[in-house]
């Protein structure tokens, strides 16, 4: 991939994203996140694929791959108002219609264009599928856009818990009820040093907790050191309070 390739692909999803202003300041306000999202998640994969010594052309195709793994966000918020896949679409594989329709890869190689949709397509999976095990280029992107937008999705909801009295946005929290206790079953995941499930998530605290289980997904030295200065899974743990050890 060339440096005119990336240019073009930022120019493009610039122009795409102005479609999406709203006169909703629900829409606009969340809207505007998920372009700062973006704008992180390509900051964060270019300093991951330094730090794997990855050279300038494989930046460019890593920071492709987190300008374009949530391109679906964009229409599925404007038509579901949710962020939730469960109660609307899986919007990664809208983000691959998108990309497809459009034909915004066609300049790239087979193999690059091959990569990124794959990429895309593996970013919101539990698990990456055990089947591009042998596909070590894939396998190790795939890592890449993993921890990078791990690590800014962190960075957003330390910042939305620590607004304090104010209102936090429910889109965030993907409208789950602020109640008491925890899922038993995400608690024995986190005990046995798994990911926790999104299908066993019922309220904020669970919500917490499966975001504090993504330590276990973590592929890349570099990722542990910037959690490791954030501190936000430490703050993350105290902010579920210890009034709420009970299972739900």
């Amino acid at each position: 991939m060339q440096k005119e390739d990336l240019n073009f692909f930022r120019k493009w999803f610039w122009n795409y994203v102005d479609d999406f202003s709203s006169a909703d300041s629900f829409i606009y306000d969340n809207i505007g996140m998920k372009i700062e999202h973006t704008t992180k998640v390509c900051e964060n994969i270019v300093l991951l694929a330094k730090s794997e010594t990855v050279g300038e052309e494989g930046c460019r195709l890593a920071e492709t791959i987190a300008l374009f793994h949530d391109l679906g966000r964009f229409e599925q918020f404007t038509k579901y108002k949710t962020f939730k896949d469960s109660d609307s679409e899986n919007h990664a594989l809208l983000g691959i219609k998108i990309l497809k329709r459009k034909g915004i890869l066609s300049r790239l190689s087979r193999n690059e264009k091959s990569l990124i949709l794959k990429a895309v397509e593996y970013h919101n999976l539990k698990e990456i599928p055990g089947c591009i095990i042998d596909s070590k280029e894939l396998l190790f992107y795939s890592k890449l856009i993993r921890d990078a937008d791990k690590l800014d999705i962190l960075r957003l909801i330390s910042e939305n818990y620590d607004e304090g009295g104010k209102v936090r946005n429910p889109a965030l929290d993907i409208y789950l009820p602020d109640t008491t206790g925890c899922t038993e079953s995400i608690i024995k995941d986190i005990l046995n040093n798994r990911m926790a499930d999104i299908k066993d998530v019922k309220n904020l605290n669970d919500l917490k907790l499966l975001r504090l289980s993504w330590i276990f997904d973590i592929n890349f030295q570099a990722t542990f050191s910037i959690l490791k200065e954030s501190v936000v899974k430490v703050y993350l743990i105290l902010q579920i309070g210890q009034t709420d050890t009970k299972y739900v």
